[in-house]
């Protein structure tokens, strides 16, 4: 019987979590409800996976930062402050962001001679270059530049985020987020144009 009440409650949980906040899933938390977790990571893990897999550059990495991020999300609920004005969702961006950080801080730049080649058929024809491999020689090229520009880069146009949103994650100013995105699509488009793209380049990267 108590596992038909279970059922129950998490049915209940899934078909009402589009309506409860993340403070109200916190909350529901703190009272010993851990189910409500479970809908936290179906609302977040998706982003922070696509962080921290264009920011790691691999998989592998990217999972290791994502239940890194996860875990401590975990062990903040208890003392999380509900009548704060900090945000979930901002927090545990910020913490994928530094894991993302930290990661590539110990890893070295992908040298520029180490960068994808194009088709024969695909150098200076955009129309000719697989949608596949176009998204994998930009994700490749973005480990070229600074760890800063790169993360704008992720939060801006991937992500869809906002100069104030990318300047609350990064815990700077809106200004010195449009100066990263500047210089940041300034020197993927000179390394994308290099291999020939240069429509694409400018579509996508003119803001």
């Amino acid at each position: 019987m108590g596992g038909g009440r279970d059922r129950g409650k998490a049915e209940l949980l899934t078909a009402v979590n589009t309506d409860w906040s993340d403070n109200d899933l916190v909350d529901r938390l703190q009272s010993g409800d851990q189910e409500a977790f479970r809908l936290l990571l179906s609302r977040h893990l998706p982003r922070v996976l696509r962080i921290a897999e264009r920011m790691a550059g691999n998989p592998h990495d990217a999972d290791d930062i994502a239940q890194e991020a996860m875990v401590r999300l975990w062990k903040k609920i208890n003392e999380w402050d509900l009548g704060g004005p900090a945000r979930i969702d901002t927090w545990l961006y910020r913490v994928t962001v530094n894991l993302c950080i930290d990661r590539s801080r110990k890893r070295e730049h992908v040298p520029l001679d180490e960068r994808p080649e194009l088709t024969a058929q695909g150098a200076g024809a955009l129309s000719e270059i697989h949608a596949q491999q176009l998204h994998d020689i930009v994700v490749r090229l973005l480990s070229a530049l600074s760890t800063q520009q790169r993360l704008v880069l992720v939060l801006s146009y991937y992500e869809g985020l906002s100069s104030d949103e990318i300047a609350d994650i990064m815990e700077t100013t809106p200004g010195a987020v449009t100066g990263l995105l500047h210089r940041g699509r300034k020197a993927l488009k000179v390394l994308l144009t290099d291999m020939g793209i240069r429509g694409w380049a400018n579509d996508e990267f003119d803001g």
